[in-house]
C-alpha cells in the first residue's frame, strides 16, 4: 500500500508538471488557454461536530480549464486519456472542512489532520447532465479512501439565471470515517466522550448552485450543499446533528 501512495504522489506530480510547462500541441476539445471562471469567494462550513460552530473562510475561487490541467472549485488536476464525453483525471481534492472537535463535556479539544486526497476519477459532461465519479486515497493521518459520485444538472431559467441542482452519493471506508468522527480510549479520557469506532460509511448529498449574470463577462454564484451522514458517522458522539452544510458566494470573472 505504501508503494502505492507513493507512486500515485509521483505519478500526479509529473503528469501536472507536464501539463503546465510542456509545449506539444493540445488534442481536440482541450483549450490552450484559460477558459472558466475565475475570482473571490467566502467558504462558509457547519460540520455539526462538538461545540464547532459555523466558520467562514474568504478565498480564491476557480472553475477553469487550461491545456490539460483544470481547477473545479475544490478540485484540481490533469486530463489524461479521452473516456466518453470526458477523460480519465488524476486528482486531488482541496477540503476546506475544519475537523476540531470541542468537547462539551470539557471543553478539551482534538485537531485532525486535515484530509489530502488524491486519486483518479472523470468528469462526463453528458447531454442530460455532468457526471463526477472519483476515488480518493487519503494521504494525510486517515489513509483511508474516499469515493464520490456526484451529478449536475443546467437550468437556465429568467434572464439568463442558470440553476445546477445536484444529487449524489459519498462513501468514506472505515479508516476515513473513524480518523475524522471516532472516538479512541485515550481520547475518551481527554474529552469525556464515549468510545467509539466508526464503520465505513455512505453519505447522502443534495445542493444548488444559482449563477447570475452581472455585467459582460462578470458573474455572481451562490452554492449549497447539505451532505446527510450515514449511521456509521451519525451514531458517533462527536456529531450534534444528522447533516452537514457548506455554502460559498463568489463574484467571478468569465474568460471565453
Amino acid at each position: 500500500m505504501k508503494l502505492f501512495q507513493k507512486t500515485l504522489v509521483c505519478l500526479f506530480i509529473v503528469l501536472l508538471s507536464t501539463s503546465l510547462y510542456a509545449d506539444e500541441d493540445v488534442p481536440d476539445g482541450l483549450p490552450d488557454h484559460l477558459v472558466g471562471d475565475v475570482g473571490i469567494a467566502t467558504y462558509t462550513t457547519n460540520l455539526h461536530i462538538g461545540t464547532e460552530g459555523v466558520q467562514t473562510l474568504p478565498l480564491p475561487y476557480a472553475f477553469v480549464d487550461y491545456k490539460r490541467a483544470f481547477v473545479r472549485i475544490d478540485e484540481v488536476g490533469i486530463k489524461t486519456l479521452k473516456m466518453g464525453y470526458g477523460y480519465l483525471e488524476v486528482i486531488g481534492k482541496i477540503n476546506l472542512d475544519s475537523y476540531k472537535v470541542k468537547s462539551p463535556i470539557n471543553g478539551a479539544t482534538l485537531n485532525r489532520t486535515d484530509p489530502i486526497p488524491l486519486g483518479i476519477g472523470t468528469f462526463q459532461e453528458t447531454p442530460v447532465g455532468g457526471f463526477f465519479v472519483n476515488a480518493y486515497h487519503d494521504f494525510g493521518k486517515s489513509h483511508g479512501a474516499l469515493y464520490e459520485l456526484l451529478y449536475f444538472a443546467e437550468i437556465e431559467t429568467y434572464k439568463k439565471v442558470t440553476l445546477y441542482p445536484q444529487l449524489g452519493v459519498e462513501r468514506q471506508s472505515s479508516q476515513y470515517a473513524n480518523y475524522y468522527y471516532g472516538i479512541s480510549g485515550s481520547d475518551s479520557l481527554q474529552t469525556g466522550y464515549s468510545a467509539y469506532t466508526a464503520p465505513a460509511t455512505s453519505n447522502l448529498i443534495a445542493g444548488l448552485m444559482i449563477e447570475i449574470p452581472v455585467v459582460d463577462n462578470w458573474y455572481f454564484n451562490i452554492y449549497g450543499k447539505r451532505k446527510w451522514m450515514g449511521g456509521g458517522i451519525n451514531n458517533s458522539p462527536v456529531m450534534n446533528r444528522s447533516f452537514q452544510d457548506n455554502l460559498f458566494a463568489a463574484l467571478a470573472y468569465r474568460f471565453k
